[in-house]
């Protein structure tokens, strides 16, 4: 049987680590697969707005300009800049999160844009179209949005959708890309949360099988090695129970006070509440004393903790923590008397074990108090 408990710990334990690798392994591919449509999203996005920027025609259009600093990504202030659009210098202010996703990195290819989309503007739908045909290149299914707002010189927005605002609050926002000197276009990207399902290839799915048979495996090895560790216990204290039934305590006198004899050479005046062996004596408390009688009257000598509770709190106020505490004092007593006596626990139950047996005798007299 022991055998057979070791080799169930030990399926135990495999099983556990399967369903764990299995259960590590399958969340870290989601979270690789979701960062990678994420990123696909997102330069997709980016490859469309420098195609179509690229299409207008950079190339025919001249500006002048004196700055061609770039980004700084540790600047978290806003940008000040400023256009002369013929009624004089006016300063207008870019927030820190526009001038750094500018899909444009310096002030001169900004211009660029400013000027190119003033006589052609982007157009939602169309960018939807080619955003969605790229992502279907890539193996994502198109079902995104995109809405383009645009920022006159007197702060005003306009915005336009490429599809029907009523399927936006099904999706998620999932960034913005800016264009021109003051960042007054704004394209925002819409599309459905990432499906793990939908991107799930034939090792995710036998992933997914492997794992829940390592669950229902690892419940059944556990529920076998349960009920056969509760068989081993019922085998240990029914051998315990027949063990200690062979051993007799002998009454040596039944007059004024009731004496047991425990082992060879151990007396127990249970009136009196004395232990001795030889010139030994040991002064049992109330309680002690009567648990201890309890067990030597009782079968096999062991007792049920509710049995011990009526024995010694009929008020109904037992406690394990205080029926422990009486069973400690006993035992200690026991301890101090003789090694082959003792008072083990288990399965809610206390039990006196006496290490031999001894023959029936007969003692008229014995005086224990002495």
């Amino acid at each position: 049987m022991n055998r057979k408990n070791a080799f169930g710990r030990v399926l135990l334990i495999v099983s556990l680590t399967a369903t764990l690798c299995l259960s590590i392994d399958i969340i870290y591919g989601y979270l690789t697969k979701e960062r990678s449509w994420n990123e696909q999203m997102r330069t997709s996005l980016v490859g469309v707005l420098e195609d179509s920027m690229e299409k207008r025609g950079k190339e025919d259009v001249y500006i002048v300009s004196h700055s061609y600093s770039r980004r700084d990504f540790k600047d978290d202030s806003p940008k000040i800049v400023t256009m002369d659009v013929g009624e004089g210098p006016k300063e207008y202010i870019v927030p820190a999160y526009k001038h750094y996703n500018n899909i444009a990195e310096n002030p001169t290819e900004r211009l660029f844009d400013s000027v190119i989309l003033e006589e052609q503007p982007l157009a939602a739908d169309s960018l939807n179209m080619l955003w969605d045909r790229l992502l279907v290149k890539n193996g994502i299914s198109g079902t995104g949005n995109i809405r383009v707002s645009v920022t006159d010189l007197s702060e005003n927005i306009s915005m336009t959708y490429a599809k029907d605002t009523r399927y936006l609050p099904l999706s998620d926002s999932l960034f913005s890309y800016y264009i021109g000197y003051r960042c007054e276009v704004e394209v925002t990207a819409f599309a459905s949360p990432f499906s793990y399902w939908r991107s799930m290839t034939l090792w995710d799915w036998m992933e997914i099988f492997f794992l829940l048979l390592s669950v229902v495996f690892f419940f059944w090895i556990w529920t076998v090695y349960n009920r056969r560790s509760v068989e081993v216990r019922r085998s240990n204290a029914t051998e315990l129970a027949g063990t200690e039934n062979e051993i007799p305590v002998v009454v040596l006198k039944e007059t004024l006070s009731c004496i047991y004899q425990l082992g060879d050479d151990v007396l127990f005046d249970s009136t009196n509440r004395l232990l001795r062996r030889g010139n030994q004596v040991k002064n049992l408390l109330p309680q002690a004393s009567a648990l201890l009688l309890g067990l030597l009257e009782a079968d096999g000598y062991c007792m049920l903790m509710s049995d011990i509770y009526l024995l010694l709190w009929p008020d109904g106020s037992g406690r394990p923590e205080r029926v422990h505490t009486v069973a400690g004092r006993l035992r200690s007593s026991l301890a101090e008397m003789s090694p082959q006596i003792s008072l083990v626990s288990g399965n809610s139950k206390y039990q006196l074990k006496i290490a031999h047996s001894i023959e029936e005798n007969t003692a008229p007299d014995v005086d224990l108090q002495n």
